[in-house]
């Protein structure tokens, strides 16, 4: 019995990984088109105390880090430097009507909006980086089923 794999079977490899691959790149394209496309239906522009990018459209994994940043920035700033942890401890130490337990629940609502569009933000930066993985992985297997097609014609 010979370990070298027979050219019928060497054929229907390089097609399956051909295959694949193709529909890696694919889904890879087609989901980096689609995060794409909702984060420029939102019309969302990166802010001009962002650190890079001022002024230009969220519309791909770096715009959408730095918005993500930005926004993690400036509630923290609206919180007065303070976390959720430190306004629900001086919430504990005063009275819930008083101006100062206002101003605090504020803070706290800015800083749970805040944390709720970075999410937001950074799952689209997630997603970026799942399609490109998915169009490298799909690049890979073109390449490797290119290769075993040229093996088999060689052969």
């Amino acid at each position: 019995m010979s370990s070298v794999p027979t050219a019928f079977a060497l054929r229907r490899t390089a097609g399956l990984t051909i295959a694949a691959g193709s529909l890696f790149v694919a889904v890879g394209a087609g989901a980096w088109i689609t995060v794409t496309k909702q984060l420029r239906d939102e019309k969302i522009t990166v802010p001009g105390n962002a650190p890079i990018l001022a002024g230009k459209p969220v519309q791909g994994p770096v715009t959408a880090y730095v918005e993500a940043l930005v926004i993690k920035g400036n509630a923290e700033r609206g919180a007065g430097g303070r976390t959720f942890a430190d306004i629900s401890a001086a919430l504990r130490g005063v009275d819930a009507s008083s101006d100062e337990a206002v101003e605090l629940r504020k803070q706290s609502a800015a800083l749970s909006t805040g944390a709720s569009l970075r999410t937001s933000l950074l799952t689209s930066v997630l997603a970026y980086g799942v399609s490109a993985f998915a169009g490298g992985l799909g690049v890979f297997f073109l390449i490797v089923g290119t290769q075993l097609r040229q093996v088999d014609a060689a052969g």
